[in-house]
Order: structure tokens, then sequence, then C-alpha cells
């Protein structure tokens, strides 16, 4: 079975992990990026905002004789979507959630107002400066990537300051506690299949670099219910942080596999062979808390040209 990458980087652990499964062809609008060394066919391309991308897409779907896509650049998903139809007449099937799960996960304002339509636990949040705030605050993007332009506010000159220079910014409460990101994947009716809890123990440019996976009933339970209201397909990256008094709060979800997901095919989740069944119309059995405890220590490599 022939799979398609998306924006791969350097996204060479995940890679190596599909190659297990894949013939896997990968594509970037840049030359210059390492994961093309560990792919079987790569391709650059023009950037998702031209044109000519998704004829271009087309084409190399149709060369390749593509079985998935499996895409990783959250800006070009809406794109995506919008030509599931076409690529599903040439054989390819979208390894996406659908336009209204990626509108919710897009948009952190309307993720937010997702938890709070569905009871789910999360900091409260503002668009619009008010008074009355109890610092700190925490202040991002509604639509950033990789904890681009996220920033601690301590006091009401820092947060006008961040939020006259952030496109777009949500403010939100500062949580207190242990970060946890949890990778999930959810079948073809929306139900999750895994769902594994990694504690971010050190991040560095927005992407964990230690970290390690827990078996936290609680977390994992929350994690469950938040994948069966918001109804994905696919790999689903959920964001939450745990106090100290044992509350757990969500503040994002991202509809794709996270960096840190190779940590998960190590504890034991062959992400491999569910993407190839849910692909072939077959049944996945769930594997929630099948997982092992074990810790990632990530370095960096090099590809020399």
């Amino acid at each position: 079975m022939r799979l398609l990458v998306t924006a791969i980087g350097k996204r060479v652990q995940l890679i190596k992990h599909l190659r297990k499964h894949f013939e896997v062809i990968g594509i970037d609008c840049s030359e210059l990026v390492p994961a093309r060394f560990f792919v079987s066919s790569f391709y650059q391309t023009v950037r998702f905002s031209e044109d000519s991308y998704i004829d271009k897409l087309l084409d190399i779907c149709q060369k390749e004789k593509v079985n998935i896509i499996l895409p990783l650049y959250e800006q070009e998903f809406i794109l995506l979507d919008a030509y599931r139809k076409q690529l599903k007449a040439i054989g390819t099937f979208l390894m996406l959630s659908n336009k209204t799960v990626l509108a919710t996960c897009n948009d952190k304002w309307a993720t937010y107002k997702f938890f709070l339509d569905n009871d789910i636990n999360t900091p409260k949040s503002y668009i619009s400066l008010e008074e009355g705030y109890n610092f700190p605050l925490f202040i991002k993007p509604r639509t950033g990537m990789g904890s681009q332009q996220a920033f601690k506010a301590n006091n009401t000159e820092e947060l006008y300051f961040y939020f006259n220079r952030i496109k777009n910014p949500i403010v939100q409460e500062f949580v207190e506690g242990k970060e946890y990101t949890i990778d999930c994947i959810c079948g073809m009716d929306g139900r999750p299949v895994s769902v594994v809890p990694r504690e971010r123990l050190e991040v560095r440019a927005g992407e964990v670099s230690k970290s390690r996976t827990c078996k936290d009933a609680a977390i994992i339970d929350a994690a469950v219910d938040v994948c069966e209201k918001l109804g994905a397909i696919g790999p689903i990256t959920i964001q939450c942080i745990k106090t100290a008094q044992g509350d757990i709060k969500f503040i994002e979800i991202n509809p794709r596999v996270g960096g840190g997901v190779p940590l998960t095919f190590e504890a034991g989740v062959d992400y491999g062979t569910i993407l190839k069944k849910m692909a072939m119309g077959e049944k996945v059995e769930p594997l929630i808390g099948q997982f092992k405890e074990i810790t990632m220590l990530r370095y960096d490599e090099a590809v020399f040209i």
C-alpha cells in the first residue's frame, strides 16, 4: 500500500515508522528538508496557497498510485477536504476529519466554544480585552501552530503589549500544572481507537524534546469523552493541563499527528496497521490503555548533501 505524507519537513521518525507498512511518498514546498532522504519518492511542490497546488497533488497521487494521504500542515486541511471526492475518484483516501471538525480545531476560539458547549473543562478564554482579569494570563494566536507567538502575560502592560502585536489573539486563564499532549486515533465512526497521554517534560521551539507516556486513567477517560463528542477521523492530538488538585483542563485540539507521536509508536501503538485497516474499510478494535510507560529523550541528527 502506498501512502503520501504532505509537508514532511523533518518528520523522519514518523516516516521511519510508516515505512514498516507503506511505500511512503513525501512532498514539501522546499527541497531542503531532511525527511526527503527517508521516503521512497519525493516531490517538491508549490505552496498550498498557490492555484496549482491541488492539480500537482492529484497528478502525484495518480502517478504514484497513492492509496492514502496523511496531511501534516494544518493550513492546507480545509483545502484538502474540499477535494476529498476528487481524491477518492482516483483511489486515494484522505486520512483527515471532515470540515466541521477541522473548523472546530483550527480556530482556538471555536475549540473553546466546543469545550463549553459539551461541558468539557477548559480555561476561561477571551478574544477582546476586558476589565477584571486575574493574572497571569496566556496569550497566543487563534490559528497558531507549534507554540509560535505564545506568551505568558503577568500584568496589564504585558497583556496589551502582546495583544496588539499578535494577529487574531486569544487570551486564556493561565493554569499551573503538568501539561500533556494526548495522541489519539479515531476510527471511521468517530470513536477513539487509541488514547495515549504524553507528559511534556521539556519543549524546544514548540516541539517536545523530552516526554513520557502516562497511564493516567482520569486523563484517558476525559480524552475519550472529548473524542466521542468531537467525532474526528484518524489521528488527532489533544492538549490538556492537570493541576496539582487533579483538575484536567483541555486547551486545544489539533486534527493531525503530533510531533512527539514517535513516543506513542515506541510505547506499542502501531499507527501503520490502524491507518491501513481504516483505509481498507476494516474494523479496528479499540486499544484504549494498551501501551507501555516509557520516556523519550530526543536529539538532533544531520543529513549531509
